[in-house]
């Protein structure tokens, strides 16, 4: 495999999860959570918020399930981009091909965490800005790579930035503005507030709304904040379900070393061609 062929890949996943994502795309079981690893990588912080689910019940009603079910939708985003801070797990199908993530990211541009494709590997990422770092695992190389890319790449991470327009989208997978915009953007016009609920000891309610790509339910804390705390997808080629939680824990994240990394735009430049995404393979 190319290092161009290398790039095509990874950008791949990239594509896929940020559009399982941004349409609710997620199963219940989380990925991997973004965790320390040597030279640098992402861990996620634990602090006093970090368990606000749990003594969510105790916390008084925010009224969230009185109002009607765009204002719910409204004021849940309004409470995920005042946190600052979010984790995203979740599994997702899109175009055939299931994608896992287990993400934290906050209003600053920083983002870690994990992200893989079913049976064929799954990166980690640290996203600090506009710069962006991924290490693929041995499973992904056997997959997309074989020995010539593992050996050129080793445990090294890849390195690039959002500009490059075949990861640009992972700007969106990794920036809580962008997620609360693409929730308010693909809310279908036509939502029914459903019943009660419980996430994770947390008291919400449902609101629910279907258009030609399937139904979607997002599902809001009716104590404390009003914290999106699931989206869910069904009926269309892009299904799953997303859990949001740890509102407001800062997500630490440091740049690998330059001993530790590739840089991935300087090693297309020297093929002379971009990356051409559609010639993926997956």
């Amino acid at each position: 495999m190319s290092e161009q062929r290398t790039a095509a890949v990874l950008a791949g996943l990239v594509l896929l999860a940020g559009a399982a994502a941004c349409n609710g795309g997620g199963a219940g079981a989380p990925g991997a959570a973004p965790g320390s690893a040597s030279g640098g990588s992402a861990r996620s912080a634990s602090g006093p918020t970090a368990s606000a689910s749990a003594s969510a019940s105790a916390e008084p009603e925010n009224g969230a399930a009185a109002l009607p079910a765009r204002e719910i939708v409204e004021r849940s985003v309004g409470a995920l981009r005042t946190a600052g801070s979010v984790r995203i797990t979740g599994r997702g199908s899109s175009q055939g091909q299931s994608v896992t993530f287990d993400l934290s990211t906050d209003t600053s541009g920083t983002c870690a965490g994990t992200m893989g494709l079913s049976g064929q590997g799954t990166f980690r990422l640290v996203k600090l800005g506009t710069e962006l770092w991924v290490k693929p695992d041995a499973v992904f190389w056997r997959s997309h790579g074989g020995a010539a890319a593992e050996d050129l790449v080793g445990e090294k991470y890849l390195k690039t930035t959002t500009d490059n327009t075949d990861f640009s989208q992972i700007g969106d997978v990794c920036d809580l503005d962008a997620l609360g915009g693409a929730l308010l953007e693909q809310t279908p016009d036509s939502l029914a507030v459903g019943g009660p609920a419980t996430v994770d000891g947390t008291p919400a309610v449902t609101v629910s709304g279907t258009a030609d790509d399937g139904t979607s339910t997002l599902t809001v804390a009716t104590r404390g904040e009003p914290y999106p705390l699931r989206m869910e997808k069904a009926g269309g080629e892009e299904t799953g379900r997303v859990e949001l939680k740890e509102f407001g824990v800062p997500v630490e994240a440091e740049a690998p070393s330059p001993a530790e990394t590739l840089d991935l735009d300087l090693l297309n430049s020297d093929s002379g061609d971009p990356t051409d995404p559609a010639t993926m393979s997956l």
